[in-house]
C-alpha cells in the first residue's frame, strides 16, 4: 500500500500546491506531446525538452531505460558540456540521493529504479542567495550564449532569479515532495523544501510547463483536480506520475 496526499501552501503570498507521497508510489511517465492536467494519472510535469522537436534535454529514466527519446543525457545550452543536478531512486527503490551530471551513467549508485533531471536546489548547504545562483551558474543573460561555462548546471538560461511557474521535487528522507509554485524565484523553491524538511531537492522544467493533477479527499471518495498556474495545458513529454494506492 502507497499513500498520497495533497496540501495548499502560502509562500510568500502566492498559492503552492504539493502532493506528500510514499516513495514506492513515483513513478516517471512517458506522456507524448499532452499536458499533465489532461492525464488520467496523477503527478507533476517531469523534466526539460526541446519545444522543436520534443526531444528530452533533461534526463528520465525508468528501470534503466529512457522514459522518452534522449533521456539517459542532461544537455545544456549552445553546444555546451553541462553538468544538472540530478535525482535517483536507488538500492532496489528504497533511497533517495542527487548528482551534479551530464549523463545517467555518472554514478556508482546499485539498482537504479528511477531517474529524473533538474536544477540543485542543495537544501542541505547553506547558501546566500548570492552564492547559491554562482554555485548553479544562475546569473546572466537567458538569451545570450555568453554566459554558458562548460560542466556548469547554466541554470541562467532559465531566469532563475525572476519570478515564475516553478515546479520541484525533493525527498525528506521518508516521502517525496513534489511542489508547484504559482509564481517564484528558484532561491525561494528551494527555501520552501527545506521548510518541508528535503535534505534533498532539485527543480524541474517550469514556466509554461509547470502543471500538477492531484487527488481531493471529500467524504472519503478522492476526486481529480488539477493545477496549472500558466493555464496553457502545455505538453510536456514526460510526467512524474504519483500511482498512489490510497489518497488521504
Amino acid at each position: 500500500m502507497t499513500v498520497a496526499q495533497h496540501i495548499q501552501y502560502s509562500h510568500n503570498n502566492k498559492v503552492v500546491h504539493a502532493i506528500k507521497a510514499d516513495l514506492g508510489a513515483i513513478v516517471l511517465r512517458k506522456i507524448g506531446n499532452t499536458a499533465v492536467v489532461n492525464q488520467p494519472k496523477f503527478g507533476v510535469n517531469g523534466t526539460f525538452f526541446n519545444l522543436t522537436n520534443g526531444q528530452l534535454t533533461g534526463i528520465a529514466m525508468q528501470g534503466g531505460l529512457a522514459v522518452h527519446t534522449n533521456g539517459s543525457l542532461n544537455q545544456g545550452p549552445c553546444g555546451v558540456a553541462t553538468k544538472r543536478g540530478t535525482m535517483y531512486c536507488y538500492n532496489g527503490g528504497n533511497a533517495v540521493t542527487t548528482g551534479v551530471v551530464t549523463n545517467y551513467t555518472e554514478t556508482s549508485l546499485s539498482n537504479i529504479k528511477w531517474a529524473i533531471g533538474g536544477y540543485s536546489l542543495f537544501p542541505n548547504v547553506t547558501y546566500t542567495q548570492a552564492a547559491f545562483y554562482t554555485a548553479i551558474n544562475g546569473i546572466g543573460d537567458a538569451g545570450s550564449c555568453d554566459g554558458a561555462k562548460a560542466n556548469s548546471q547554466n541554470a541562467y538560461r532559465f531566469d532563475p532569479s525572476i519570478n515564475r511557474p516553478r515546479t520541484a521535487i525533493g525527498w525528506d528522507g521518508s516521502k517525496i515532495w513534489l511542489a508547484v509554485f504559482q509564481s517564484e524565484t528558484a532561491y525561494q523553491v528551494r527555501q520552501f523544501m527545506i521548510n518541508r524538511g528535503c535534505n534533498v531537492a532539485i527543480m524541474l522544467d517550469g514556466g509554461d510547463s509547470s502543471q500538477m493533477k492531484y487527488a481531493v479527499v471529500r467524504n472519503g471518495n478522492p476526486s481529480p483536480a488539477t493545477y496549472d498556474p500558466g493555464n496553457k495545458q502545455r505538453g510536456v513529454y514526460t510526467m512524474v506520475a504519483v500511482e498512489a494506492t490510497d489518497w488521504v
